[in-house]
């Protein structure tokens, strides 16, 4: 807590320097534009910035941080962080070029806007003009501002808050496609695991885990296989041709949700 005394210069100082700077650069002091410039105005300003600063010395807030949400806590922005090098990475909360988990939708497309991103609808709509909207939906994909998908995926709980967070890559992958997806961008043994996917480098990541197979479509050879992590947060899914031998990936996606 501020002691009253110094809180009461605080607010002393504050009134009377920034009295002094609006002098400075107010119209009763000679404009920028012209060209003799007064010493006085340079005068003027010195001291009133020297009292700005002694004044924030005397009159601070206990905590000046922003406030943020306790699951958004510290993330680890997996653009700028080998979070599956970290110790104890399953207990960390994570971050997607800014997107984090507890985000309000407004949050999330602020962000966007401020990225050059923008938000599309996943499942079908009923017009052009909602599949063209802000997304809406529970479920969206962040595409580059007239551009292509960069290989994130946000779910909204009913809240309008991101309770999920997903990354995908695929091995047909457009190549204009591939060269904005966010995965290009890890580092490590993230880059590894998307670039370079693996069983043996999913267990030595995540640890084994049964997968439950979710065919498209009913006895065809194209199939889907989950791998569910609950403590860390994590749901790997893996599609597959089984007719290959030994069987390959076709696609592969990450969902990060909140640690159970």
């Amino acid at each position: 807590m501020v002691p009253i005394g110094l809180s009461g210069v605080g607010f002393s100082i504050f009134p009377a320097s920034c009295a002094i700077i609006w002098m400075a650069f107010s119209g009763l002091l000679p404009r920028r534009k012209c060209s003799t410039q007064h010493g006085w105005r340079s005068h003027f300003s010195v001291v009133g910035l020297t009292m700005v600063l002694l004044g924030s010395l005397f009159f601070s807030p206990p905590n000046t941080c922003p406030n943020v949400a306790p699951q958004n806590g510290n993330p680890v922005e997996l653009t700028q962080v080998d979070l599956f090098s970290l110790p104890d990475w399953q207990h960390k909360p994570v971050a997607i070029e800014g997107f984090a988990l507890g985000m309000t939708r407004s949050e999330a497309t602020q962000l966007a806007g401020d990225h050059g991103l923008k938000f599309l609808p996943n499942m079908p709509t009923k017009t052009v003009g909602v599949q063209k909207g802000p997304g809406l939906q529970a479920s969206c994909a962040v595409y580059k501002n007239h551009g292509n998908y960069v290989g994130i995926d946000l779910y909204f709980d009913a809240a309008d808050h991101v309770s999920k967070m997903g990354v995908s890559v695929s091995v047909d992958m457009d190549p204009e496609v591939m060269r904005v997806s966010v995965s290009r961008r890890f580092r490590g043994l993230t880059y590894e695991f998307f670039d370079h996917y693996s069983e043996g480098l999913r267990n030595k990541i995540f640890g084994p885990a049964e997968g439950k197979e979710k065919p498209f479509i009913p006895a065809s050879a194209v199939t889907r296989f989950e791998y569910d992590y609950p403590e860390a947060g994590v749901l790997v899914r893996v599609t597959r041709d089984k007719r290959d031998d030994p069987a390959q990936w076709l696609d592969l996606d990450i969902e990060f949700s909140s640690h159970q």
